[in-house]
């Protein structure tokens, strides 16, 4: 029985989709978080704002303890984590391989986000920023309203 959630197919081609988000949001000091967060809007589409959502976050930790690696995630319908990106030493996944260190969840029909590649490019930036911007790369997004077709305001042909 398929889980609930989206087709794979239909998320595959939403993140091949060329994207949007309006401006670089600014990190939220939460409890026991730090987040970064934004609606997505679709290129062909900007005046609407899709069911995604893209977001970084950090743990907080007590002094003395080793803070855990940031992740990312381009979240669909404020349920469904289509594409994830954070590191462990190992993760297990259900359709083969173990997968060492940066590792990007991958959507599937069968196993919903449990599905899990090496992460390329290998984050370099491992900073609550550095995550944000590689998943806007990974995933097709990009930052600033999209430019409007047509002629200039105001000229001439």
């Amino acid at each position: 029985m398929r889980p609930e959630g989206p087709l794979a197919a239909d998320v595959d081609a939403l993140v091949k989709q060329r994207k949007f988000i309006k401006q670089m949001p600014s990190v939220i000091d939460g409890n026991n978080e730090y987040r970064m967060k934004a609606a997505v809007y679709l290129q062909s589409d900007p005046r609407m704002p899709t069911n995604l959502v893209i977001m970084a976050t950090a743990q907080k930790s007590p002094p003395g303890i080793p803070r855990p690696f940031p992740s990312a995630v381009l979240e669909m319908a404020g349920r469904f984590r289509v594409r994830g990106l954070n590191y462990a030493l190992w993760h297990d996944c259900p359709s083969g391989p173990i997968v060492y260190g940066w590792h990007e969840h991958i959507w599937s029909n069968q196993y919903s986000d449990h599905i899990v590649i090496k992460a390329r490019p290998i984050p370099r930036d491992t900073s609550i920023h550095g995550l944000f911007n590689w998943g806007l790369a990974k995933w097709n997004i990009r930052v600033g309203a999209p430019a409007t077709k047509g002629r200039r305001h105001g000229r001439k042909k």
